[in-house]
């Protein structure tokens, strides 16, 4: 070998002293992260011990496990909000987690070992890219330093609210956690090559089925799972709803489409039944939010990500690359499930408004068995047909008979029929189809699973006539006959009419069962139906808070840097709607004592939802409880104190006392009043209902101190925690149950505008738009994540356009993630040899 094939001594000596640099600054880094996380977390209001160990275990796993991130961070961000548990609202349980991932990811990044990764060697992004980071970076940091001044400056402080300067840097701080982790995402795309956008895709689904479990809970302990007329806005965990917002809306929009996404490269069985549950329950969570917001986003963001998908897998095909099968695996043959689904949507329209849900959910059981019966039928002969329809007759007289003997006859005889045939429709899939397209005699299971077909149809005729009548009756007759006679002709034809797969039947249903949720809410569910009753004057509303919110901006450069990062709940206090003013709360002290100052809005009236609460979680109380407590006023006002079954803004039972209190300036008053109420229900074992109690005034611009307040139960022990203020605001939380719009100003663009001026909104704007096109047709559109990444910034810039959105800390943490994978994405690559790390 030619000398002058070798790199020159002199430069491999520079490149080792270069690389050790290179891991002692990241070495450092870590330790800077680690440093920071334990300064948080000793602080932490509950337990902060307890929270250290785990932090520091977290830590440790984060550093042998580097890429479990990948799944964890996703997992955990919509579970662990616990400010109505902790007070803390400037920090939160999120910042210590990524925290702990990104000081065990540098340090393994650090590490000297042979399977890590170097930083050098990952592949770049476009500088264009990072120059819009960098320049958008700038930008809050700038209106982060203006948010502060317009506070008065800076004050640290552990439990500040949204008014003080703290939430300048509680709204900064997710774009630069979602910048701390892309190092670590390159690593991990660096040492397992295809499997990291797996393991991110796993993360994200595992956490939109979370939040959507947390939603069923909070449903089915408050209002049922069914209800969808009464006034109940589901919020999941997102505590930041607690002022109104949608966190819920937004989170959803944004990763439905990555779920969805897993239909086309899901291969095992296991994996694709997660994925379609999972589809469920976001399905059930995005009709429970009622949001109309979301009723747009999220089939448009669907249909971007099915848009993206297809086209992929037509691409991958063409050239034969190696991820065409991947892609193009699941076959969903969407025509065949589209004019089926509409079918039934139609069928719906027309039978709701008289057989109700029940009437719904008999049709659903009667598409669970017509799907894969016309593939079963298309193996009959002659003596088939003749068996399985007069056997169909009979049982169907049989049902008709028992269900005339009892008032849920109709009902038990549906039940049964129907698992039966699901039963005898599974015993006889094992016969295939030949080759050769010749038909085979099929056994008794197969001409039974038809005999049960008919009873089914027979009893959703039974089921809706019971509920709604003969009315019910006669509307649902023509739909069970259009249901026999297009599964007849279906088995009957020589050419399958729908695919034979499970895996498409189940996705097929799916879609039935989501269109007839949305189609029963607006026909049965009273509170959506007068939701969109008010589509127009609400409209007409958000404009006018838009023009409001524009006109604060009154200095020079305030139009072109912004008022400052998380200003506007203050700003609004101070110039908006006098009428639609909030109360507010404040802690202050006098001669070493900490007290409470609570004051009442300028709003005219004073309802329950206008009331703006300091609350503290607390375990349910056995019995009648009664309130001690001290209060000072200069004014007469009424004093509202709770005890509320309550998960964040809608209550269920309640200890409840209203009092007046006199007016006696600088004398403290000792007060004890005993709340009146029955014993609080406390919520089935499987759905508990959580408790808080709460204070408040419900007399307009009123201004009250408050100190040593104790919630005493029967047996006189106190209940609450830090309720003489000694240690700040831990334990305590605020919300404004009804009155929202003094707090967010209800769109994504305008609030980066309010905050960061016309500069933040043009490259908050350029990142959208590129991060758009890359996924869509640029040079990242064949990444397997592409898809998700554009469908979900579609769905969360159409929930956006009518609320703020990134001024809910997880929520943009998570955003932010996905913007800057759509940034920053290079085609994945198998994991390199020798590269792959710990697996």
């Amino acid at each position: 070998m030619k000398s002058s094939d070798r790199a020159p001594p002199s430069r491999r000596a520079d490149a080792r002293p270069r690389a050790v640099g290179i891991r002692w600054s990241v070495g450092l880094w870590a330790l800077a992260l680690a440093a920071a996380g334990v300064f948080l977390v000793l602080h932490y209001p509950v337990a902060p011990w307890a929270a250290s160990l785990l932090f520091v275990a977290c830590c440790v796993a984060f550093f042998v496990w580097p890429d479990s991130w990948l799944v964890a961070v996703p997992l955990a961000l919509p579970l662990i909000g616990f400010a109505p548990w902790t007070g803390w609202i400037t920090f939160e349980e999120l910042d210590l987690l990524v925290l702990a991932a990104a000081a065990g990811g540098y340090a393994r990044l650090a590490w000297p070992s042979a399977n890590t990764p170097a930083v050098a060697r990952q592949p770049r992004s476009s500088a264009g890219a990072w120059l819009m980071l960098l320049l958008f970076a700038v930008s809050t940091l700038v209106a982060m330093a203006r948010g502060f001044a317009d506070a008065g400056g800076f004050s640290f402080g552990w439990f500040q609210g949204y008014h003080e300067p703290m939430n300048s840097l509680r709204l900064a701080k997710s774009f630069f956690l979602a910048l701390l982790v892309m190092p670590l995402w390159r690593a991990a795309v660096v040492r397992r090559g295809a499997q990291a956008p797996t393991w991110l895709a796993t993360g994200l689904m595992l956490g939109l089925a979370g939040a959507c479990m947390a939603t069923v809970w909070e449903r089915m302990a408050f209002v049922g799972l069914f209800n969808f007329s009464t006034d109940y806005r589901t919020t999941g965990l997102f505590w930041e709803m607690h002022v109104g917002g949608a966190a819920l809306d937004g989170f959803l929009a944004l990763l439905m489409p990555f779920v969805l996404r897993e239909l086309f490269v899901a291969h095992s069985h296991r994996r694709w039944a997660a994925v379609v549950a999972c589809l469920g329950l976001g399905g059930y969570a995005c009709l429970t939010t009622f949001s109309r917001g979301v009723y747009l986003a999220v089939p448009v963001g669907l249909a971007v990500t099915v848009a993206l998908c297809l086209l992929s897998a037509r691409r991958q095909l063409r050239r034969g690359g190696p991820m065409a099968s991947a892609v193009a695996a699941p076959q969903l043959h969407l025509g065949p499930g589209a004019v089926l689904v509409l079918l039934f949507g139609a069928a719906i329209l027309w039978t709701f408004p008289s057989s109700g849900y029940r009437g719904l959910l008999a049709l659903l059981g009667a598409a669970a068995v017509a799907l894969p019966l016309a593939g079963v039928l298309r193996r009959f002969q002659l003596a088939d047909w003749m068996v399985g329809l007069v056997a169909g007759v009979l049982l169907s007289v049989a049902l008709w008979a028992g269900a005339m003997q009892g008032s849920k006859g109709s009902y038990l005889g549906y039940g049964a029929c129907l698992l039966l045939s699901l039963g005898l429709l599974f015993a006889s899939r094992t016969t295939a189809v030949p080759a050769t397209g010749k038909r085979v005699r099929v056994g008794l299971a197969a001409q039974l699973a038809l005999a049960g077909f008919m009873a089914v149809l027979v009893g959703a005729g039974l089921v809706a006539e019971h509920w709604g009548y003969a009315r019910a009756g006669d509307a649902i007759l023509p739909v069970l006959g259009g249901f026999l006679l297009l599964t007849l002709a279906a088995g009957a034809s020589p050419k399958a009419v729908w695919p034979t797969s499970l895996r498409w039947h189940a996705t097929t249903w799916a879609g039935m069962a989501m269109v007839g949720g949305i189609l029963s809410i607006f026909g049965g569910g009273a509170y959506m139906s007068e939701r969109f009753s008010t589509s127009s004057s609400d409209m007409d509303t958000r404009v006018a808070h838009w023009t409001q919110g524009w006109n604060m901006l009154t200095a020079p450069w305030d139009p072109v840097l912004g008022k400052g990062m998380g200003r506007y709940p203050a700003s609004y206090y101070l110039t908006g709607t006098s009428s639609e003013h909030p109360g507010d709360y404040r802690l202050k002290s006098q001669d070493g004592n900490t007290y409470l100052v609570l004051g009442g809005g300028k709003q005219a009236y004073m309802g329950w939802g206008e009331m703006l609460r300091v609350s503290q979680r607390i375990r349910a109380p056995q019995g009648p409880v009664a309130v001690a407590l001290r209060v000072r006023t200069a004014k007469e006002l009424g004093l509202h104190l709770e005890v509320c079954e309550k998960q964040l803004l809608y209550n269920g039972d309640c200890f409840l006392a209203g009092t007046g209190v006199k007016p006696m300036p600088g004398v403290w008053q000792d007060l004890r009043i005993p709340l009146a109420g029955n014993q609080l229900a406390g919520g089935d074992w499987y759905a508990p209902r959580m408790v808080a109690f709460s204070i408040a005034t419900d007399t307009p611009l009123a201004l009250f101190d408050v100190d040593d307040i104790q919630l005493l139960g029967p047996d006189g022990r106190q209940l609450l925690d830090n309720g003489d203020f000694s240690e700040d605001l831990r334990r305590w939380f605020f919300s404004s149950d009804r009155n929202h719009l003094p707090w967010h100003i209800k769109n994504v663009f305008m609030n980066v505008l309010f905050d960061q001026g016309s500069v933040g909104l043009l490259l908050f704007s350029a990142m959208l738009l590129a991060a758009l096109w890359r996924v869509t047709v640029g040079t990242a559109k064949d990444h397997p994540l592409a898809p998700g990444i554009g469908g979900g910034l579609v769905g969360f810039v159409l929930v956006g356009l009518f609320d703020s959105l990134v001024d809910v800390p997880r929520l943009a943490f998570v955003f932010y993630v996905v913007l800057l994978l759509g940034l920053t994405l290079r085609q994945a690559t198998a994991a390199r040899v020798g590269s792959s790390g710990r697996r």
